[in-house]
């Protein structure tokens, strides 16, 4: 048949005759037929075009502008080699298209597939006699294997050629480029594109670009212009998200859903036919989802693009590339850590690495990166770096799917717990100096119900272990999510082998419920401490470390809870247990010895408290390490008991010392850090810094809401600091609403009942009173009251004061009758509580008298302060400044009822006990004289 040209589908070139048969089966064509005699009586005839291919593109280019800029100015102006690689499905060929469609105005321009030796071949030839190269002779040259490269390049670089553009197309095997390709000169641009990206081959004058995924924003413009009817834009940037901004994957989907969104909908149809739905799709079914699409405009599948770059490096010789990248699919998809692919372990799985060793899996690295499948990443943080493979999410899916993962997907399941729990066991996750590789790891530590459905015995063990030192990690780093998450992995796991009662499970459940008290959730923590210390104690007996360990917590999720008096208690029997059974220098008898000063605090001995703290310090210091959490946290808590006395200076260096290192060994917003950040704000505070105080209280309250935390009590009490430094400013109206969110937040977070709600509507209370709203702020004192004698009872110190605060309030309203009688009942109490001639007893039967006289019951008023002042003499001491005010109203009474010798008796007393003491208050000797003054006039 010869000289009779019909077309089967064939693909090669072919030398000597082409015969047309009847019935082929499957993709065969001819890109070029040199020996029909027509063809060869016919110099100028040619069957390859090297044209720029048509009907390539479907939609805008979207993502690529500033590249595409780029390598226009470039072929403009300098030419030179570039190249675009990426993995398959990158849209490199989108973008040489969319380069050599701009310059064809200009120059010309040639476009070659290198897809093979024999196209390349091809249409290299026809590059030569399109540019000015005889076709007799260049045929010539090329069959007979004369020096057909130096005929082209001559041909390329003559003087009588045009400007021009040579696009070489999917070079994935860049050694058949060999002496193909050269430097160009006279401001000509070869651009190829290629999978391979390996280090040295495209040598060093190159321009090299690699082509990354594009925005969801980007994406979902291309599925909204290919698929107009198909959904939203939120829906289609969603979709985009998912399909991980491949350009292939973008327009095999929008094609897809192009038709389906306005095809009729039949009966029990479940086919996609939104973004939606598609998404949808993906996340139940990915396979059917996958394979459900057309195929590209060059016949590629989508699931099996990236099995060809596998398929060139196996003929290499790389056999370990395609199930290394079948083992990595099966992580999750973040960066995974370089550190996880360990030889030693992966050779272990011999059906899946048969034969392997260190050599082989670097070239198995080297390869996969070099063909775009891979890329390396580096996360650094704190002066810390790590390194990172990362698989694209879709490609991983794909991969993840192809029917050989499918067939060994248990084998790989367990290769991947082993390698996590080998690298998890080399990383403290008490040291900070391995928290960026953990930080890495861990999102890896998550596994499916479908991941493990094939584990049992020492598989189920190791993810156990695995979830466990997870949690631990993300308890110190402060990630308390993911901590809790892991923790309860790791009790689902355990219990599947153990026994509840089991000393793993134990300790297990302790450190969540520690947890639960980091969060602020301080019933769930003591209900879980309380059924833990019950079991420790029939199991391991009083005096093991784990039963007094679960005691110590105890006792804190109560001092949590406000339970000052029973935290008291617990460690005051707690610390001498400790101290026998362990030792004094023990760190849990330390930690124990800690809380009790706390304790100490808390019931305002601060004294007391601060040298205890002080001598504590000194101690952790020596046995733990300056640095040492128990050590900063001690001195924590004596730059607060600093702070409370007054002394704001101090505080402000120790806060500053402790943050110092918590920033350096555990960030800047690690929570201990926020906490330690609060405190050196209220320092500042103290000392009338209020811009600088302001900026860092802002910034705490900031970090603590990009953790998700803004309603943690210690986040809140920080917005609670902020309403004080508004209040201060007399910004009232912005610090009532400060006041108010910490309100309403504390009693969700910790209950009505909490001393932080109480200092809460406290606040609350005092700002509505800076505002005027007098009635109000009483309405809030008696509900405060009223739920504290509930929780507290009416003898409570702090009920007391609270007390205090309501009778304040009425004598300041000049309702002096209420606050007369709240002043007596407080009295009452003080008078069983502390005793009749304690100092609160005697003050504030004062202040009652003081109300009865401002109501004109001078005699009663007389009478009560002639037998207070000399107690208060001798209790208070008669230079005590409330002492002298006694003094003063009991002369004012004098004078009142006519008793102007006695009046005049007292104000002597007062003016000459002022004269002998330094620093009495001015406005108590200017009352004084100015009553001595008036009393003389008068007589």
């Amino acid at each position: 048949m010869q000289g009779d040209f019909a077309i089967n589908n064939i693909s090669g070139t072919v030398r000597g005759s082409a015969i047309q048969g009847r019935n082929f089966f499957g993709d065969i064509s001819i890109n070029h037929v040199f020996d029909s005699p027509e063809r060869n009586n016919n110099s100028d005839a040619s069957d390859l075009s090297v044209a720029v291919p048509e009907g390539m593109l479907e939609h805008q280019i979207r993502g690529r502008g500033e590249l595409l800029v780029e390598l226009t100015t470039v072929v403009d102006t300098v030419g030179g080699r570039v190249v675009l690689y990426g993995a398959g499905g990158s849209g490199k060929s989108t973008v040489a298209w969319a380069v050599a469609r701009a310059a064809s105005t200009r120059r010309t321009v040639w476009w070659v597939d290198a897809t093979s030796r024999d196209s390349l071949v091809a249409g290299l030839l026809e590059v030569a006699v399109q540019a000015g190269a005889p076709r007799a002779e260049a045929r010539e040259v090329w069959r007979n294997g004369e020096s057909a490269k130096d005929l082209l390049w001559q041909t390329l670089h003559s003087p009588a050629t045009q400007p021009w553009l040579l696009v070489v197309d999917n070079a994935d095997e860049p050694d058949l480029l060999a002496g193909w390709i050269r430097e160009p000169t006279g401001g000509n641009t070869v651009l190829v594109t290629s999978r391979d990206q390996r280090t040295g081959t495209w040598g060093r004058s190159a321009l090299v670009r690699t082509m990354l995924p594009i925005s969801d924003t980007d994406g979902a413009a291309i599925l909204t212009e290919l698929a107009p009817e198909a959904g939203s834009d939120d829906e289609a940037q969603c979709l985009a998200g998912r399909l991980g901004g491949l350009p292939l994957a973008l327009m095999l989907v929008g094609r897809y859903l192009a038709r389906t969104s306005t095809d009729p909908v039949l009966p029990e149809s479940r086919t996609p036919r939104s973004f939606g739905e598609y998404k949808a799709a993906l996340d139940a079914a990915f396979p059917d989802a996958i394979s459900s699409l057309p195929h590209s405009y060059d016949g590629q599948r989508l699931s099996h693009t990236w099995e060809l770059s596998l398929d060139l490096l196996e003929s290499q010789g790389i056999t370990a590339a395609r199930p290394l990248l079948r083992l990595i699919a099966f992580f999750r998809p973040n960066p995974l850590p370089i550190t996880v692919v360990k030889t030693s372990i992966m050779k272990r799985a011999v059906a899946l690495f048969p034969d392997l060793d260190t050599a082989r899996l670097e070239a198995a690295v080297h390869g996969l990166i070099g063909f775009g499948l891979l890329r390396r990443n580096r996360t650094s943080a704190d002066h810390r770096s790590a390194e990172a493979f990362v698989l694209h999410p879709l490609i991983g899916e794909i991969t993840r799917n192809q029917p050989d993962a499918i067939e060994h997907a248990a084998l790989y399941q367990t290769l991947r717990i082993t390698l996590l729990c080998n690298s998890a066991a080399e990383l403290d996750s008490d040291d900070p100096a391995t928290w960026t590789s953990w930080r890495l790891l861990l999102p890896h530590c998550t596994f499916t119900d479908a991941d493990t459905m094939h584990a049992h015995g020492d598989e189920v063990l190791l993810h156990s272990n695995l979830a466990y030192r997870a949690a631990k990690f993300a308890w110190s780093a402060g990630l308390w999510a993911a901590a809790e998450e892991h923790y309860n992995s790791s009790l689902g796991f355990r219990a599947r082998l153990v026994h509840s009662t089991h000393p793993d499970i134990i300790a297990t459940r302790h450190n969540l419920a520690s947890l639960k008290r980091d969060q602020g959730r301080f019933l769930d923590a003591e209900a879980e401490f309380r059924d833990i210390a019950r079991i420790a104690n029939e199991t391991l007996g009083p005096d093991h470390p784990n039963t007094l360990a679960t005691r110590h917590e105890l006792a804190r999720v109560l001092r949590d809870q406000g339970k000052h008096e029973a935290t008291e208690r617990e460690f005051s029997k707690l610390v001498p247990h400790m101290t026998r059974v362990l030792g004094p220098e023990h760190p849990h008898t330390l930690a124990a010895r800690h809380e009790l000063a706390r304790s100490l605090r808390d019931r305002g001995q601060l004294d007391a408290a601060r040298s205890v703290f002080e001598k504590l310090s000194a101690i952790t210091t020596r046995v733990l390490g300056a640095d040492s959490p128990l050590t900063l946290a001690t001195r924590h808590e004596l730059a607060d008991v600093l702070l409370r006395q007054g002394e704001s200076a101090a505080a402000q260096t120790e806060f500053g010392i402790i943050l110092a290192v918590e920033i350096r060994t555990l960030g800047p917003e690690h929570p201990s850090t926020l906490v330690t950040r609060s405190g050196l704000a209220r320092a500042l505070m103290g000392q009338a810094e209020f811009d600088a105080a302001e900026t860092e209280i802002r910034d705490i309250l900031a970090a603590w809401s990009r953790a998700g935390a803004g309603d943690h009590p210690h986040a809140l009490s920080t917005r609670g600091d902020l309403g004080n430094l508004l209040m201060i400013r007399g910004d009232n109206v912005d610090a009532e609403t400060e006041y108010r969110h910490v309100l309403s937040a504390m009693v969700r977070a910790v209950g009505s009942d909490h001393p932080e709600t109480f200092t809460a509507r406290t606040n609350v209370a005092l700002i509505l009173e800076r505002r005027g709203k007098n009635a109000d702020a009483e309405t809030e004192l008696r509900h405060l009251l009223t739920t504290m004698v509930r929780h507290l009872g009416t003898e409570h110190s702090d009920t007391i004061s609270t007390h205090h605060q309501l009778a304040d309030l009425l004598t300041r309203s000049g309702r002096y009758a209420p606050a007369e009688v709240e002043l007596r009942q407080i009295v009452a109490v003080e008078t069983r509580v502390l005793g009749a001639d304690h100092a609160d007893t005697l003050t504030t039967q004062s202040e009652a008298a003081a109300i009865r006289l401002i109501q004109g019951n001078a005699a009663a008023a007389l009478a009560e302060f002639s037998g207070l002042v000399t107690r208060m003499d001798q209790v208070l001491g008669a230079d005590d400044e409330r002492t002298l005010a006694a003094r003063i109203n009991l002369a004012y009474a004098c004078q009142l009822v006519g008793e102007v010798a006695a009046a005049m008796s007292e104000l002597r007393h007062v003016l000459l006990v002022c004269q002998r003491t330094a620093g009495v208050d001015q406005s108590l000797v200017n009352t004084a004289q100015s009553m001595m003054r008036q009393l003389a006039q008068g007589n």
